[in-house]
């Protein structure tokens, strides 16, 4: 007998198919959906611990200072003058070279061929690591081996030509808040120029650290201070680690005890030793002198 499907049931069997197709489809979107969250959720979660675009922002502002190595202050005014002036001009030729690739777009010097750096730039390079308020009066320095002049007319610097300038390139190893300020901590990897280059690494380990104080103004945090670092090189730290730990000061005081105790020991038996030494021989010295009284007494017998 042949089965037939009424009208009725093959529209019902059609809508079931439609039905289930759409309700695959409405899983994989869903399915789908919860991936992106997910990945989303992550990728939000990875970027508030990432912090490699700030480091990379407070290693441009400070690679000025960094190269010439300043000493500890607190307070900006406090920062050594030359060392100032240095860092704001060579730390904005080194930002243009970073962020231009060189300077096509800057006027050299028609008689010397010298870079011309406007001062404005260098007034612009100092606002974003000291803070809009501090003001630096342009004028010529002389540094160790070269003189940077500034000319009063077109009120640019001259940069002289150069393969070798400052110590140290900056490297931001590590930013953390401490009683309301932030400390930027940066290694210092020394430098070695054996081409035109404003910089050029010799290497990529840092000798020693240093924390860079800033504080927060207006939003923004700026410079205020320089100290020691608590990181320290790692040979620093290997050398600390293999010295031997000092004695404390009874461990001294027996160890000097035990030594005399033992020294008088050793006399004692010395002593003991020599003692027995002494005895023999004056017995020796008896027998030798009562030798010659009994010869004489056997030659009165007789």
């Amino acid at each position: 007998m042949k089965n037939t499907i009424t009208p009725e049931e093959h529209a019902r069997i059609k809508r079931r198919r439609w039905r289930q197709t759409l309700g695959l489809l409405i899983t994989v979107l869903v399915l789908i959906g919860f991936i992106t969250v997910l990945r989303a959720g992550v990728g939000l979660v990875a970027n508030l611990f990432d912090d490699t675009a700030q480091k990379q922002e407070y290693e441009d502002k400070l690679e000025g200072l960094v190269l010439f190595d300043p000493m500890p202050f607190d307070g900006i005014e406090n920062i050594d003058d030359l060392t100032l002036r240095e860092a704001a001009v060579w730390g904005c030729v080194y930002s243009i070279q970073e962020t231009q690739g060189g300077f096509e777009n800057y006027n050299t010097d028609p008689e010397t061929e010298q870079l011309l750096l406007p001062s404005v730039e260098v007034d612009a390079y100092l606002a974003k690591l000291l803070g809009p308020g501090f003001k630096l009066t342009h004028r010529s320095f002389d540094m160790e081996d070269m003189t940077v002049e500034f000319d009063e007319t077109t009120q640019c610097y001259k940069i002289p030509i150069t393969g070798t300038v400052g110590y140290y390139r900056a490297t931001v190893v590590k930013l953390f808040k401490r009683s309301g300020k932030l400390h930027v901590t940066v290694g210092y990897i020394p430098t070695a120029s054996a081409d035109d280059s404003i910089i050029n690494p010799s290497s990529d380990t840092p000798t020693k650290y240093m924390d860079y104080l800033f504080e927060r103004q207006s939003g923004s945090w700026y410079l205020t201070g320089l100290t020691e670092s608590e990181t320290k090189p790692e040979s620093a730290a290997s050398s600390a680690a293999a010295q031997p730990e000092p004695m404390a000061e009874s461990d001294v005081q027996d160890a000097i005890l035990a030594t005399a105790g033992d020294s008088a020991a050793a006399d004692s038996a010395a002593a003991s030793a020599v003692q027995p030494e002494a005895q023999a021989e004056t017995g020796a010295d008896s027998a030798v002198a009562e030798a010659p009284a009994a010869e004489d007494a056997a030659s009165t017998a007789a």
